[in-house]
């Protein structure tokens, strides 16, 4: 069987770090979903057009691996074409852990992200702070994809971590 597998999970929780190693392990491609969707200086795509493009990336390749969120505007997509979804479920208190550290090297050590943009101070102190849109959507995220995994895709192949020691393991599972 085709290897098309998602990694998602909340914000800093490692998707597209853990796309990139699986990728070079499997020798398939990863697509990073935030790539896609921003454009130069933080401008977000249409929705429409982002799915487009996303449908687009993957027909390209037999195999895959798409890291990001983005669930409810893939859901019947990208989502319907993949055969194995990588949950990360880590703690609240590692990804905020995983966050500073992140912000940190984006901000200070001008580390580039999503796409072409870097991070700023400003931003990081904006209404626009990934530190609040962590709060506002790791819990509704969480339940959602319990709920999925149980209902709408429990027909997937689910490998659900709740620890990065535990992403060791995955190759020999993929």
């Amino acid at each position: 069987m085709k290897r098309k597998i998602i990694i998602t999970g909340t914000t800093c929780t490692g998707k597209t770090t853990l796309g990139r190693k699986l990728a070079k392990e499997l020798s398939i491609i990863q697509i990073d979903l935030d790539d896609l969707h921003f454009l130069p200086n933080w401008v977000e795509k249409e929705k429409e057009i982002f799915v487009k493009d996303v449908n687009k990336e993957i027909q390209k390749y037999d195999e895959w691996i798409v890291s990001g969120s983005y669930q409810s505007l893939l859901k019947d997509t990208v989502w319907q074409e993949a055969n194995t979804i990588i949950w990360l479920d880590y703690p609240l208190n590692l990804i905020i852990r995983r966050y500073f550290i992140r912000t940190y090297r984006r901000v200070f050590l001008k580390e580039k992200c999503c796409g072409e943009n870097y991070e700023t101070l400003a931003k990081t102190f904006s209404k626009e702070s990934l530190f609040l849109w962590i709060f506002k959507t790791y819990w509704h995220r969480k339940r959602r994809m319990k709920d999925w995994k149980s209902t709408l895709f429990s027909h997937k192949k689910w490998i659900v971590l709740e620890s990065p020691k535990e992403e060791k393991t995955l190759k020999n599972i993929l």
